[in-house]
C-alpha cells in the first residue's frame, strides 16, 4: 500500500485503489503501486491493464470508507475469532498494567528526588554552620 499526503487541506481527499489483474504464475507478491502516479495521467498501457478505483474521503465517516472500499474491493468484513478475542483482551490488561507500574514508578521516583533535595538542603545547612 502506497499513500501519498499533501499539505492542501482544502484539496481533494481521495482514496485511489489500483488493482492488478490476477497472474497466471504462482507468485502471490503483488507488485507493488505507482506512489505518486495519477490515474488520469497514466500511461494508456498501464489504464488498461489495471482497475483504478477512486474513493471520495472527504468529510466522510470511517464507517462509510471503510464500507465504501469493501463495496469497490469486493471484499468482506473479518470477524473476530474467540482467540484473537482473548488476545485483545490480554492486551488491554498489559497495557493497564503497564500504565500502573508507570505510575507507581513515577511516585516513587518523585519520593526519591524529594529526599534527595531534603538532604542536599540539610548538607547544605551543616557545611554553612
Amino acid at each position: 500500500m502506497t499513500v501519498n499526503r499533501t499539505v492542501d487541506q482544502e484539496g481533494p481527499s481521495t482514496l485511489t485503489v489500483f488493482f492488478t489483474p490476477p497472474s497466471k504464475s504462482t507468485s502471490t507478491i503483488a507488485s507493488p503501486a505507482p506512489s505518486s502516479m495519477d490515474p488520469a495521467t497514466a500511461p494508456s498501457t498501464l489504464r488498461l491493464q489495471r482497475r483504478v478505483e477512486t474513493i471520495d474521503m472527504k468529510h466522510k465517516q470511517e464507517s462509510e470508507i471503510l464500507s465504501r472500499l469493501l463495496e469497490v474491493a469486493s471484499g468482506e468484513p473479518y470477524e473476530i475469532t474467540p482467540e484473537e478475542l482473548t488476545e485483545l483482551r490480554e492486551l488491554e490488561d498489559d497495557k493497564r498494567s503497564s500504565q500502573r507500574d508507570r505510575e507507581a514508578q513515577a511516585r516513587l521516583n518523585e519520593v526519591k528526588r524529594q529526599e534527595k533535595a531534603l538532604l542536599d538542603q540539610a548538607r547544605g545547612i551543616t557545611d554553612a554552620v
